[in-house]
């Protein structure tokens, strides 16, 4: 709705109605951006954490695979030096 070049007291109410039922509108859709914006952030900070963990654990299967060997060769030495 337009407001004319002199309103009247009715054209003015009418007016705030509409703005009230706007901004309650307004919020209702401030609120769900809000959810959807907490729903990202914590699927986010799973596939953060969960990702974490897959470094990790490829981390120490690449070390413990290094160090394989070597346990092997120290545990065999160790054997045949008390055998």
């Amino acid at each position: 709705m337009q407001i004319p070049e002199n309103p009247s007291n009715d054209d003015i109410r009418e007016s705030l109605i509409q703005l009230r039922a706007g901004l309650i509108e307004l919020g209702q859709k401030v609120d769900r951006l809000e959810y959807k914006f907490d729903a990202y952030q914590k699927g986010t900070d799973g596939m953060v954490r969960m990702a974490t963990t897959i470094i990790i654990a490829t981390a120490s299967v690449v070390v413990l695979s290094s160090l394989s060997p070597a346990v092997t060769a120290i545990v065999t030495a160790l054997s045949a030096g008390n055998g």
